[in-house]
């Protein structure tokens, strides 16, 4: 069979189902919509009905007295009233307006039978409404009767009587076309039932036909269910070539959380027993950790990738760190019949990582005060150099300059201490909101900057973050961009932008000067590492490690005219921008 063929045989199938289905939804709609139309006028004639008797009733009381309705009051009757009488007990008309009617204008009704006014039509022959009011008219009892213009709700009543017939005949013929289809419907039921019994000929038969159906799909269900219960034998021959070679845990579950295998090196992490048959998740951990079975089952409920998570573990009165994985596997129609789970003990890893940090850091604690020592070995020479030239010229004006020098150095040392101090022992930080825009407007107001012009554009820009600690770290970073330019003339400004993305802001600090000298250029954040004659070298140590705690990032970059650009980047909120200028 060709796949044109099967195309054919799909679609007939797909016509013999809709098609019925079609025609009585349209019965049924076509339906509904008749007799909601026929609802509709029969609403409309109602109340056309019940404003011709209010208007009736309102020219009776115009018109009762002793007197003849004047010229005037019959010109305010309602233009749509195309015929207006008074008629007598005896059915005489005391006056007409309008064109004459042979009719019997009191409807078949006498005088005394007429209590409150009534309405009828239209007629498919008349088209108008009738409207009768009782009026008492120099003393004796009258009829008013009115006859309203309708001849459009006479139409849509002779629409809606040609349209009941025209629709019932349609939905009959409709309904005798799905009883020819039906056949079409029972034909599949008939094979299924056919085809079972060939299937189980050893059945016993039933007088109702659908539980013949339903028990022959139970065995069916049954059947396929050993099959997968065989196919596991696949999964324990894979834990089987796998776990004795493996120094990790492997686990094999399938979608009903139930352990089909566990090898010998994933017991001994969990210090539990491997079971031999399938065994439900949660009593072959037993009592341990409930946090590995909160994972798994969780991912498999999912059915989601776990890839090198890591997560405490308490084994007996052991406290472990477990890496795991967990993966899905599928048939080749891509559905899942288990999952692998791969861990192992991170615990010593994680220890040696640990000491590994501690010796870096330790390592990095011993060359900062090497350091220190080094600026205070050659502070303590220059305080001994100074004190040798006061002894020996011990009048007053050289020890004024001595003192001086000795001032100098005293404070360029306070510097160095307080800077490694800082560097070493952050201060613990306190977040807060920050507007950081006007953080970095505050940095450079600070009089260390001298009268350099610096340049901001600054917009609000709330984040988390401990104020004191992030306004050394822009002042460190400003001040070295202002010394940068100092030997320039004439002055070029320090330029600071700020940007946002919704989620970070970006502070780019922009000088003009020499830029970083090459040597030091992928050093320059680290302790004692400076460019500048008299600098001391924590300045831009103490900012990245300020912006690290903070979760940001700080680096530098050139600038093509010439000079370097700080870029440093934050966590924020979002907010609008705004631009200052100093």
């Amino acid at each position: 069979m060709t796949a044109a063929q099967r195309l054919r045989v799909g679609l007939r199938r797909e016509v013999v189902i809709l098609v019925p289905v079609a025609l009585i939804l349209l019965v049924l709609l076509s339906t509904f919509t008749l007799f909601s139309y026929r609802g509709a006028i029969r609403l409309l004639q109602e109340e056309s009905q019940q404003q011709s008797m209010r208007t009736a009733a309102r020219l009776a009381e115009l018109f009762a007295g002793q007197r003849m309705p004047t010229t005037d009051e019959l010109r305010r009757v309602p233009p749509h009233i195309v015929h207006l009488a008074l008629v007598a007990t005896d059915g005489s008309v005391v006056f007409e307006r309008g064109p004459e009617s042979g009719a019997d204008l009191l409807a078949g009704l006498s005088i005394e039978d007429l209590a409150e006014p009534m309405a009828t039509g239209p007629t498919l022959r008349d088209g108008w409404i009738t409207a009768l009011a009782p009026i008492v008219h120099r003393g004796a009892r009258h009829s008013l009767r009115i006859d309203v213009e309708a001849e459009f709700l006479s139409r849509q009543m002779e629409s809606v009587r040609v349209l009941t017939w025209l629709v019932l005949g349609i939905n009959g013929g409709l309904a005798t076309l799905v009883l020819l289809f039906l056949r079409h419907f029972l034909t599949p039921y008939d094979t299924l039932i056919a085809r079972a019994r060939e299937l189980l000929p050893e059945a016993r038969p039933v007088e109702d036909e659908m539980t013949f159906l339903v028990s022959s799909f139970e065995r069916a269900v049954e059947t396929l269910r050993k099959d997968a219960d065989s196919s596991g034998d696949e999964l324990l021959a894979l834990e089987r070539t796998l776990g004795p070679s493996l120094e990790s845990g492997l686990l094999l579950i399938n979608l009903s959380e139930e352990v089909l295998a566990l090898n010998r090196a994933g017991a001994a992490i969990l210090g539990v027993v491997s079971p031999t048959t399938p065994t439900p998740l949660a009593l072959v951990l037993g009592d341990s950790d409930r946090s590995l079975f909160d994972l798994i089952h969780g991912a498999i409920t999912s059915e989601q990738l776990i890839q090198r998570r890591e997560l405490p573990f308490r084994r007996d009165d052991e406290q472990l760190t477990l890496g795991l994985s967990l993966n899905p596997l599928r048939r080749d129609d891509g559905s899942t019949r288990a999952f692998l789970v791969l861990f192992a003990d991170l615990t010593e890893t994680n220890r040696q990582a640990e000491e590994e940090r501690v010796a870096a850091s330790l390592t990095q604690v011993g060359e900062l005060a090497a350091g220190v020592a080094h600026e205070m070995r050659n502070s303590l020479a220059t305080f001994r150099g100074y004190l040798t030239l006061a002894e020996r010229s011990p009048d007053e004006e050289s020890i004024a300059d001595y003192l001086t020098e000795l001032r100098r150095e005293t404070d360029h040392l306070h510097r160095v201490l307080e800077d490694f101090l800082s560097f070493a022992r952050p201060q613990s930080t306190r977040l807060e909101a920050i507007d950081l825009g006007v953080l970095v407007t505050r940095a450079a107001s600070d009089p260390a900057m001298g009268e350099y012009p610096i340049v901001i554009d600054a917009i609000p820009a709330t984040i988390k973050g401990d104020e004191q600690l992030l306004e050394r770290a822009l002042r460190n970073i400003l001040h070295n961009a202002v010394q940068a330019c100092a030997d320039l003339n004439p002055p070029h400004p320090v330029e600071v932008t700020m940007r946002s993305d919704g989620e970070r802001v970006e502070v780019r600090v922009v000088d003009r000067g020499a830029g970083v000298p090459a040597e030091i250029r992928d050093t320059v954040f680290q302790p004692f590492v400076t460019g500048k004659s008299t600098g001391v070298g924590l300045g831009l140590a103490l900012a990245h490690r300020i912006i690290d705690l903070h979760g940001g990032r700080i680096g530098l970059e050139e600038h093509p005219p010439g000079g370097t650009i700080a870029v440093l980047e934050l966590p924020m909120a979002p907010g609008p921008g705004t631009s200052t200028q100093r």
